[in-house]
This record gives structure tokens, sequence and C-alpha cells, in this order.
């Protein structure tokens, strides 16, 4: 009967790879553990029962601490992201409000910025991205 269980622990194992949720690891854990009662006795009711119990008594205590643990990791900024706190130069003016797009140059590229405190910034100065909103930077002049 061992391999019935090792076979069910290989399948909740795999699922679990591909499915990711700390859901499914409990079972695979509970099949792995009810190999060692297979041992013990040839009876399937009681090994599923055993497996039952272990499984679902590793999901209700582990499942919502580990799920934390792994979630809490530091996260590092990524693609647009990335950008907020850069500098990049006005190749057009931006206006006071919101409603006057200007130009910036980052990293290459031409963004829509806007200003941040509603000065008005002129072309060649140099900028700080604070925010991205849609596909426009929110920016204020940088301080030297």
């Amino acid at each position: 009967m061992w391999i019935l269980w090792l076979i069910v622990g290989i399948v909740f194992s795999v699922a679990e790879i591909l499915y990711s949720g700390f859901f499914l690891i409990w079972f695979a854990i509970g099949a792995f553990l009810t190999i060692i009662v297979s041992f013990f006795t040839d009876n399937i009711l009681y090994q599923s029962v055993i497996f039952l119990v272990i499984s679902i008594i590793l999901l209700l205590t582990l499942t919502k601490h580990f799920a934390k643990k792994f979630a809490s990791g530091h996260t590092f900024p990524t693609n647009i992201d990335s950008l907020i706190g850069k500098k990049g130069i006005v190749i057009q003016n931006v206006g006071k409000d919101s409603f006057e797009s200007g130009l910036v140059k980052l990293d290459g590229e031409i963004w829509t910025a806007v200003s941040q405190d509603g000065n008005a910034i002129e072309k060649g100065a140099v900028v700080q991205i604070h925010e991205i909103k849609g596909v426009r930077l929110i920016v204020s002049e940088a301080q030297n």
C-alpha cells in the first residue's frame, strides 16, 4: 500500500508546484506521512483517515503562517516603478498645472510630465520623478 501513498504524494507535490498556493502541499505531506502508517496496518480505511486528518490539520494550522511568511518578503521595483526617484531632463516646458504637460527625457525615452507642486519647469531643467499616473510622470525640479 505504501506505493499508492507515494504516488498520491508525488501527484499532490507536482500539483502544488503548478498551483503554488500552499494548499496542496499539505496533502502531499499527509500522503508521505501515511506511508509510515501503511507499514503498520494494511487497512486502507485507517490509512485514508490518517491521511485526511494529517492533511486537514496541516492545512488549517500552517497555511496562513506560510502564506504570510512568503508573501511579506521584500519587493523590488520592476518595470515602471523603477523609474520613481530617477532624474530626467525637461525637453519641453512643463506647465503650472496638470493641464499643461511637458516632455521629459528619461533613460533615452520621452515621457509626458506634469509638475508635482504646480510650479512651471523650464526646458533644460533636471527633474526628479515622484510618481507615475497612467502614462504621465509627476515631477519636480531636482535639488542639487
